[in-house]
């Protein structure tokens, strides 16, 4: 293939801190076809997915952890075209190495021009999801870039910083994995969000933590997601996860949220610290398995009753 994207430094001044929004050719690759997405649900491991199914109950939108329960790749794909299910695929570098190399070679792309961003990725991530899905009003712990290639899609952002949407106290149990990613909302923010329509060939990455709902508009959607630090992302994440354990373990309500100065680097340390002798482990959530794909009426689920439940191991 030739060129991936079509980025401009003008562009790319605000990556990492900003919304950025270019165009991509990634589809031209094949690798996202339906054919070629069924091979890769086939010999995806266990560990290495997650199958959700977005329902109701009562005035409340919810989100639960499945499992394929022994159906095929192209059978998984018919559930979710017909279906309320979300697909997240990881270990595209020890799984799929055609996807690893072809994301490669585009962030390679992106850092050409983006040479004035320090950045690191953690995990790829490839999202198949149903025409009519939604994902619920959420914020990510790192950055987000996402590269959407099949369907379309609305987003609704807002400000990281407007502590109305996104309290500090909501981020913290977050960023300590002692909540879902899911968070408080209220519909009337809805009039101050910024909407954003994605559709095949669009990339776009924003500021770090921004609260997000997504409502899919058409057809089977698939995008590739990556997320990314940056030193001063880096700083926040220490900073908001030492604030958390201040509040919640010291009895101590932080007043700051700098990431820049000695407190910012003493905070970052904690941080580290806390981490590395894993404190918080035991206020962390699990993600329970619910239900199965059923295998006799694709796109139906099968719910598992309370003692069948259990914890999904994720690598």
């Amino acid at each position: 293939m030739g060129k991936l994207i079509d980025l401009t430094k003008e562009q790319a001044k605000g990556y990492g801190t900003g919304l950025v929004k270019f165009q991509h050719c990634l589809r031209e690759s094949g690798l996202f076809e339906d054919d070629k997405l069924a091979e890769l649900i086939d010999r995806t491991p266990r560990e290495y997915y997650m199958i959700t199914h977005m329902n109701v109950q009562g005035r409340k939108m919810i989100w639960r952890n499945g499992d394929f329960n022994g159906l095929s790749g192209e059978k998984v794909l018919e559930a979710i075209k017909t279906g309320q299910l979300w697909l997240c695929l990881r270990g595209f570098d020890k799984v799929a190495p055609h996807y690893h190399d072809l994301m490669e070679a585009a962030f390679q792309e992106v850092g050409d021009v983006t040479r004035h961003v320090k950045t690191d990725r953690s995990q790829t991530h490839l999202l198949i999801s149903s025409p009519n899905a939604s994902v619920l009003y959420h914020t990510d712990i790192p950055l987000i870039h996402h590269w959407h290639i099949r369907g379309k899609k609305r987003f609704y952002l807002w400000e990281a910083d407007d502590k109305t949407v996104l309290p500090d106290e909501t981020l913290e149990a977050v960023i300590l994995r002692q909540t879902e990613e899911e968070i408080p909302y209220d519909k009337a923010w809805d009039e101050f969000a910024n909407v954003i329509d994605l559709e095949p060939g669009v990339s776009c990455t924003w500021p770090q933590n921004g609260p997000h709902k997504v409502d899919n508009l058409e057809g089977l959607n698939v995008s590739v997601v990556a997320e990314y630090f940056t030193p001063q992302a880096k700083r926040k994440y220490g900073v908001y996860y030492a604030n958390g354990v201040l509040r919640r373990y010291l009895n101590w309500a932080p007043t700051s949220t700098q990431t820049e100065g000695i407190a910012a680097y003493a905070k970052c340390a904690l941080a580290m610290a806390v981490k590395k002798l894993n404190l918080t482990r035991a206020k962390e959530r699990d993600m329970i398995l619910s239900f199965l794909l059923d295998n006799q009426n694709i796109g139906r689920i099968i719910d598992l009753k309370p003692d069948q439940q259990k914890p999904i191991l994720q690598l």
